[in-house]
């Protein structure tokens, strides 16, 4: 089944557990261990909620074989140029990407290839990047049905912390400074949950990663 893996985690956070103390004004050592996992926490909520890595880690995005690309047709929309367009491209999830390792395919016996990359190039230009074949070059043909095109590639804003935009790491702290002030609370208190505040997704909303290609290679979707 198609997906994206993780191949090389991140090497540090966005936040430390001691920024995040400095910040709720805690004594030094106060809480570090829990504050370690609301660190965590946040980083996962504002990656999962942007549809973004902050940190560079190196993704796999494996994807699975369409011999016939059926578009629904829609009239102003997908027109034969269109359909054409749309499949010399891959959208890579989770930008921002700096760079490609390779792009793999397999066919039905299972026979690894690594596919040119005289063939292709990176179009980070754009969010979601994408893998973009170079004029009259194809995809493959004749692959396995599932997880026949692997893409390897390097996605995060920098390898330290000081990449990461300062907006995204306030709403981190933000994020930390919530769940810190309301942890125990029980979430079968119906009208009385606490809920993420407001400000935290005004600050992450225009990070939002939001696609409504027709691609059917593009993973990427629209979070409500």
């Amino acid at each position: 089944m198609a997906g994206l893996t993780t191949v090389t985690a991140p090497a540090t956070t966005p936040i430390t557990a001691t920024e995040a103390g400095e910040y709720l004004r805690l004594d030094s050592g106060v809480d570090a261990t829990l504050l370690g996992v609301m660190v965590d926490g946040a980083a996962d909520y504002v990656e999962a909620y942007t549809n973004r890595s902050m940190i560079n880690r190196t993704l796999k995005y494996s994807i699975d074989y369409i011999d016939e690309l059926d578009y629904p047709l829609h009239d102003g929309f997908s027109v034969g140029p269109d359909l054409y367009y749309r499949n010399t491209y891959l959208n890579l999830p989770r930008p921002p990407v700096s760079s490609v390792t390779h792009v793999k395919f397999f066919d039905d016996a299972d026979t690894e290839n690594t596919f040119s990359t005289d063939k292709y190039y990176l179009d980070n230009q754009r969010e979601p990047a994408r893998v973009k074949l170079r004029r009259g070059e194809v995809w493959p043909t004749a692959l396995r049905v599932s997880n026949a095109i692997e893409v390897t590639y390097v996605s995060g804003y920098g390898a330290t912390s000081a990449d990461v935009p300062a907006q995204l790491r306030l709403a981190m702290l933000q994020y930390v400074a919530f769940i810190y002030e309301n942890r125990g609370d029980s979430i079968t208190e119906g009208a009385h949950i606490a809920r993420i505040p407001q400000a935290i997704r005004t600050m992450l909303d225009p990070f939002r990663v939001r696609s409504l290609s027709r691609n059917p290679f593009d993973v990427t979707t629209e979070y409500m």
